[in-house]
């Protein structure tokens, strides 16, 4: 399980979920983009519930660990998932600094 950090507020999701709504701010934020995502979640009592989060270039998220528990093993937001992909792509074709794959990293001594 992972929080998402947003608006100072910490919501709990799943750990795919968590990846996928930063990866899709940071494509979103790459080609200068807004757009409002129904955000799969887990209330106080660990029940599912979902939250809708405005993401874009002047957002500000996080992800941190949170407890890990039973939640995880329920987890399955494929369609979720799979419409973040699909968005990514209509965003525009600007990707995160760290998905150009014409960008190398420094030299760490390999």
């Amino acid at each position: 399980m992972k929080f998402i950090h947003y608006n100072g507020q910490a919501t709990m999701v799943a750990d795919g979920v968590a990846g996928a709504v930063i990866e899709y701010a940071a494509v979103l934020g790459s080609n200068g983009r807004t757009d409002t995502i129904d955000v799969p979640t887990f209330d106080e009592d660990g029940q599912p519930a979902t939250e809708t989060l405005l993401i874009g270039p002047a957002s500000q998220i996080t992800v941190s660990p949170a407890p890990e528990d039973e939640l995880e093993l329920v987890d399955d937001h494929v369609e979720f998932l799979q419409r973040l992909r699909e968005l990514g792509v209509a965003a525009g074709p600007a990707r995160p600094v760290h998905e150009d794959r014409n960008v190398s990293g420094p030299d760490l001594g390999q």
